[in-house]
């Protein structure tokens, strides 16, 4: 399998079927906020700190928690271990020695890291890994409680349909994670 195929296999991940176990796996385990302790499925000691700092570094505590304060990492763990094949675990292995390297190497790490985003989003097949982990970093932090009540507008009971919502840089989503953090 080449490189292209394999990173087009990634986005059915979600079809997997695996996949709504992990997720609902993940939402029971929501409720232990701030616990990073869990035994790890797929990533190393090393990895897991690896991973914790780069999704702290994407999904930061701000008014909400951090991504890893809601265990998106437990979340991330899951998903590498029971929905990817061997190939693609091994280019997620190998994308999170390179965050680790440049993790460390790097002056300004929120820099660093927008680099390599712009890098995988405009098709670099090196940094191809970095759009995997971000995607389901983000799918694991919205769909946690945090995520759900606090980092989007959240309605509890939902009122009328409303066709066109003006938006500004301040407005949330509105409260659906259906996985559109696919740009």
């Amino acid at each position: 399998m080449n490189r292209r195929q394999l990173l087009q296999s990634l986005g059915m991940l979600t079809a997997h079927t695996m996949f709504p176990a992990v997720l609902s796996g993940f939402l029971a385990s929501c409720t232990n906020t701030g616990k990073k302790e869990h035994a790890c499925e797929f990533f190393t000691a090393a990895e897991v700190d690896t991973i914790i700092e780069t999704i702290d570094l994407i999904l930061p505590a701000t008014r909400t928690l951090s991504a890893s304060q809601v265990n998106t990492h437990v979340f991330l763990d899951q998903v590498f271990a029971k929905c990817m094949t061997d190939e693609q675990q091994a280019i997620i292995r190998e994308g999170l020695d390179k965050l680790k390297q440049g993790l460390a190497s790097a002056t300004d790490k929120m820099s660093w890291l927008a680099e390599i985003d712009k890098k995988a989003y405009h098709g670099n097949e090196d940094c191809v890994y970095f759009k995997t982990i971000k995607q389901y970093a983000m799918i694991g932090f919205f769909t946690s409680q945090e995520g759900t009540t606090k980092a989007s507008n959240y309605v509890k009971i939902p009122a009328a349909y409303e066709g066109e919502i003006p938006a500004t840089e301040n407005t949330l989503n509105y409260g659906r994670t259906s996985l559109k953090f696919y740009l």
